[in-house]
This record gives structure tokens, C-alpha cells and sequence, in this order.
């Protein structure tokens, strides 16, 4: 028996017609994590576990929930041991996104819809590792065949973009890749990172730091040398809004303390990052950047196998609420100090979806769009896209969302584009088939077409990438 068939998850008659729309629309991935060298490189993957299972904490958290040893997960385990211990765990993963997507995945990249639970295990991982040797199945070929046409990637303030300019220098590959500024670590400083980071910053730019406007002034550097290879973006990311009421002076003494090494507290601290942020956001403004803040989460909680395993692997949390004055008073500072681009905002707690929608609405007009972002990490369920639609269109303009991300280090990801189309499509229709929205194939295809692809391709109006 087959998961995956052509009403999955489109249940009526109206929703079908949509997806029929949706299910052609090319892939604008305006944020994801995938290695840009991995692209340009080109090279077969080895086993599926690599393709699939190494990178993605997703499913090493669903193993983990599961009783699996951290060797099947993180460890030294044959990547046949664990590809195959994620694969017995996979049909009892049932109302966790990971089993829709693990079966879409296997269904549109591999042809294999079957019920996994009846497999040969063996056979399987074989079967796939021989796949996984074609042609098709190389890293641009993956890309093409999910039908992306721009990649935006996650990228450090000091990188080269080596790989980012090789690939625009390619012309056998059209699919635009360009990278996104992340400059997190260089704005959250703390006494344990400044010097790192100052470190890092004078070697890309090959000058001396030894104040806070030096400093900025080298961000702002790095952020011109990502403009003119092809970023439009930048992201951050913070457990918490930043706090903006500060002096430059109070700013710089800070600065200065924790070069020394000293103690500030944690407030003082937002302060600085409030800040630097602030500056660098003005010439993100100057060159008309969509910036985006994911906003939320509590990181690395699992001390001794953050110790073991490191960063990204799985000890994340849900943070707490973010709160509405904060998050008004920090883009409000911004606005005022000409420092407010196009955002967008990505809360990691799903009760935030409703007031960062209405404070989005605060600061969006005919010069600016703030907006909610695609339902984020443990939001995006199918239960959980469902309600963030819901609430992005209960106090906004849903016709104008720019629509889904992968936020992804797999190539194999781009399914959740369908996922959310799907969701998407039935809402719509179900709606539609109830009498609650005028059964206008015009308008609803146009609506379709800009949630998919339009709406991030006027949003970020990056050169010689037009609407459909």
C-alpha cells in the first residue's frame, strides 16, 4: 500500500484544481543551508545516509525520541547501521512531519512508495546507494529536477564566496546561487567571541580593528563585497528581540569592556548587539536587502552531547514568547533611523504567528513590507502551516506571503515545496468548495502563482528572474 498518491493530502475538488497550478510553479529557496561547494563540486554522493541522514537533525531527534544509540546517530556506525536504524524507526513516526517527508522524498527522487514497514531493509539501502551512482542523482541534477530556479544560501560575513562566483562563472548550470549574509556571531558579541571575531573581520578586510566604529565599518565593508557578488539578503538569527536603547557611547564602552575581557550583563550585552545591528541594517537599507530574523529559539540545551556532538544537532528548544513591545519598539527604532528594510520574520514559538503578523502590519506600507515568514522548524507540520496560514491571512493580506523555504542542508528537501503546496491548495479549496471564497479561477490562480514564486521574486528583485 502507497503513501504518496496524486490526492495526497488535496482532498477536494477545488484543491486538486489549484495543485494542478501550484505543482508546475518553479522554486524561488530565498533561504536554506546548502553547501554552495557541494554545488559547484558536483560529485556523486556515496551512500544515502550521506544524501539523507547526515546533516539533518531533524530525523536524528525523531532516532533519539526513539531509544536509538547516539552511534546510530552522530557516531561511528556504518552509515548502513544507521540508515538502517532510521528506516525500522520510520513507520512509527507517524503524525511527525518526517514521516510525510521521508515518504515524499523516497517517492519523488526514488520512485519507491511502499509501505516501509514491509521492506527489506537491505535491500533498500542497496537499492538506493545504486541510485545514488546515476547521473540524476548528481547535486546540480537533484537541483534541476526539483525545478529551483534561485538558491540563496547561509553564508559567514567572512567568506570568499569562492564557490558562490565559480558557479555564476558556470554556464552549463542556470540555476542562480547566491549567497546570504549571517553575520550572527559578529553582532551577539560576548568576552568568549569578540576577539574571533575581530580577528576574522580584519583578516577579509585587511585592516585594523581597534574601535567599535572600525568594526562596523568592516561589517559594512563585507556587506558591499556580498552586494556585488550577488547577495540580497541577510539573516540573523537571536534567542530574544534586541534591545535599542542605547548611546554610541554607551555602545562602545561596552565594546571595549569585553575586548578587555570584563563582565557586562546580559541586557548590556543586547544593547552592543542592538547597536552594531542597527548600523549594519542602514546599509542593508542603502542596498535595498530583504532582511529576515529568526526569532526564538533556545539553542544547544544538552550540555555533555553538545560537548560530544557540537552545534545544530539536535538540543534545540521552543523559546518563550516574544513580546509584541519589544518587537514593535525594535522596528520602530529601526524605521526611524532609516534602517528598515523589507523583513522577514520568523518566530520559532507558533504562538507568536498572530502578533508578529500584526506588528508586521504596523510597519508595512507602499516604501516597506514587513511580514510573517513561512512556518519555522517545529512549526512546519502539516497542522502547524495549516494554522500559520490561517493567522497570516486573520490579520494581514494572505495573496501577498511570500510563500515557503526549504531551511535545509539536503538536497533532498525541496519536497516540502509540494508539501506546503499541497496544504496550500486543499485550504484554499476546502474554503472555495464551502461557499467562504468566490470560485474565481483567475484570481485564485494568480494568488497561487504569487504565494509560490511571485511574491519572493518582486520581494527581492534579484536580476533577470521575472514573474510568471
Amino acid at each position: 500500500m502507497s503513501l504518496i498518491k496524486e490526492n495526497f493530502i488535496v482532498q477536494s475538488e477545488k484543491g486538486q484544481d489549484l495543485y494542478n497550478i501550484a505543482k508546475d510553479i518553479p522554486i524561488f529557496d530565498f533561504h536554506c543551508h546548502l553547501d554552495p561547494k557541494e554545488i559547484y563540486e558536483n560529485k556523486p554522493f556515496n551512500t544515502i545516509t550521506e544524501v539523507w541522514l547526515k546533516h539533518d537533525h531533524y530525523k536524528w531527534r525523531l532516532m533519539r525520541a526513539y531509544g536509538i544509540d547516539e552511534s546510530y546517530i552522530t557516531g561511528d556506525k556504518t552509515d548502513k547501521e544507521k540508515f538502517e536504524a532510521f528506516i525500522s524507526l520510520l513507520p512509527k513516526s507517524i503524525m511527525n512531519p518526517m514521516y510525510h517527508w521521508c515518504h515524499l522524498e523516497l517517492a519523488r527522487y526514488f520512485n519507491i512508495n511502499e509501505n516501509l514497514n514491509k521492506i527489506d531493509k537491505e535491500q533498500l539501502y542497496n537499492q538506493l546507494n545504486e541510485s545514488l551512482q546515476q547521473p540524476e542523482f548528481l547535486p546540480r541534477k537533484l537541483i534541476e529536477r526539483s525545478n529551483v530556479q534561485i538558491i540563496c544560501t547561509t553564508d559567514d560575513p567572512c567568506d570568499d564566496l569562492k564557490y558562490h562566483q565559480l558557479l555564476r562563472e558556470d554556464k552549463s548550470f542556470d540555476v542562480k546561487v547566491l549567497p546570504t549574509f549571517r553575520p550572527d556571531r559578529y553582532i551577539a558579541l560576548t568576552k568568549d567571541n569578540v576577539e574571533a571575531s575581530i580577528n576574522q573581520l580584519e583578516i577579509a578586510t585587511e585592516r585594523k580593528i581597534n574601535h567599535l566604529e572600525e568594526y562596523i565599518n568592516a561589517l559594512n565593508e563585507r556587506i558591499e563585497y556580498f552586494h556585488k557578488n550577488g547577495a540580497r539578503s541577510s539573516d540573523q538569527s537571536f534567542a530574544k528581540v534586541l534591545k535599542v536603547d542605547v548611546t554610541k557611547d554607551q555602545a562602545e564602552q561596552y565594546f571595549e569592556l569585553i575586548k578587555q575581557g570584563k563582565h557586562i550583563d546580559e541586557e548590556d550585552l543586547s544593547r552592543l548587539s542592538g547597536y552594531i545591528l542597527t548600523e549594519v541594517s542602514k546599509t542593508y537599507k542603502k542596498y535595498n536587502w530583504v532582511v529576515q530574523f529568526h526569532l526564538g529559539p533556545v539553542r544547544n540545551n544538552n550540555t555533555l552531547l553538545f560537548e560530544e556532538v557540537g552545534p545544530d544537532a539536535g538540543f534545540d528548544s521552543v523559546g518563550d514568547m516574544l513580546s509584541s513591545s519589544d518587537l514593535n519598539r525594535f522596528l520602530d527604532h529601526l524605521n526611524q533611523n532609516d534602517a528598515l528594510s523589507d523583513t522577514i520574520i520568523y518566530p520559532n514559538n507558533a504562538n507568536n504567528h498572530l502578533m508578529v503578523q500584526a506588528t508586521a502590519g504596523n510597519f508595512t506600507s507602499d516604501k516597506v513590507k514587513v511580514q510573517l515568514g513561512a512556518a519555522w522548524w517545529f512549526n512546519d507540520t502539516k497542522e502547524g502551516m495549516e494554522q500559520h496560514l490561517v493567522e497570516y491571512a486573520n490579520v494581514g493580506l494572505l495573496s501577498t506571503f511570500v510563500g515557503m523555504l526549504t531551511d535545509s542542508r539536503s538536497l533532498l528537501s525541496y519536497t516540502r515545496h509540494e508539501y506546503f503546496r499541497r496544504i496550500l491548495c486543499e485550504m484554499i479549496g476546502k474554503r472555495v468548495e464551502r461557499g467562504e471564497i468566490i470560485d474565481d479561477d483567475e484570481i485564485l490562480s494568480e494568488i497561487i502563482k504569487d504565494i509560490c514564486f511571485n511574491n519572493a521574486v518582486s520581494l527581492y528583485n534579484i536580476e533577470g528572474v521575472d514573474a510568471i
